[in-house]
């Protein structure tokens, strides 16, 4: 009650400078968790006053989501991790649950199944048979330590091609992933499908995809054999990113009932062709 006259008096003192200082757009308030911010005010989720006191929010109460390590102090995401970046649905992530430098994993974000449509024969050519795996990776437009991520800085973080380097950029422990998936691929033609891709809900997100001549190792799950080409898709055309992930994206297994899922699609088209 004191917090709401203290609000009170703070707007009525503010009248007659701007109308519009204690009120935001018409019936918006943030959805707490869905990693989006539902009101514009540029603030996601829990870092929204709207969400304060919420159970996805509690941070001052010690929940932080459901993941292993959720609440425990971390400085990127691998620090959240409970067994790998392809075992733990939803992924969790590092963030600073008061907005301060110190940083606590995470799990508020859900995880839905999308489709990723991949069309290379016109940049591959007959090279796309050679293809034994395609890595594909969500990756946040920033940073673990803030720094706005690009195509262009993802290219640059992935130089190696070689089986050595195939999580190079894990090794890096720059990026923040809504997904990744290495998928065998057995039968390569100028359409590649790679269905049912765990992601988390959220914006702000680019597709990172690589082609690998080996198939996944089985205890590690990257791929093996040499790279063979990557591409990059900040968005489904030039000047456009892509719109945000939500939980109506979901794409239900077979036999499911599809009638209460839109399913996700991206559809992506190579244009880089092999890898010098």
């Amino acid at each position: 009650m004191t917090r709401l006259l203290a609000a009170v008096a703070l707007c009525a003192g503010l009248m007659f400078v701007s109308i519009s200082a204690c009120t935001g757009p018409a019936g918006s308030r943030e959805t707490c968790g869905n990693g989006l911010d539902d009101d514009n005010n540029g603030l996601v989720d829990c870092a929204d006053p709207d969400c304060k006191g919420k159970s996805e929010c509690s941070f001052d109460g010690g929940f932080y989501g459901t993941c292993g390590k959720c609440g425990t102090v971390c400085t990127k995401q691998t620090d959240c991790l409970q067994t790998s970046y392809f075992n733990d649905v939803p992924l969790p992530f590092c963030a600073s649950p008061d907005g301060g430098p110190e940083k606590k994993c995470n799990a508020f974000a859900k995880n839905v199944q999308v489709d990723v449509i991949l069309s290379a024969q016109a940049a591959w050519g007959t090279l796309i048979s050679q293809t034994r795996s395609i890595a594909t990776r969500f990756i946040r437009r920033t940073q673990a330590d803030g720094t706005p991520v690009t195509c262009a800085s993802v290219e640059a973080a992935a130089p190696g091609r070689m089986a050595a380097n195939a999580k190079q950029l894990e090794d890096s422990g720059k990026f923040v992933y809504q997904g990744i998936d290495v998928r065998p691929i057995t039968s390569a033609s100028g359409s590649i499908p790679i269905r049912f891709l765990n992601v988390t809900v959220g914006s702000d997100y680019l597709i990172w995809m690589e082609m690998w001549g080996g198939t996944p190792d089985s205890a590690t799950k990257f791929p093996t054999g040499n790279r063979l080409g990557f591409e990059c898709f900040d968005g489904p055309q030039l000047g456009q990113q892509w719109t945000p992930i939500t939980e109506n994206d979901n794409c239900l297994a077979p036999g499911s009932d599809a009638g209460s899922s839109m399913c996700r699609q991206f559809q992506v088209t190579a244009i880089r062709g092999p890898q010098p």
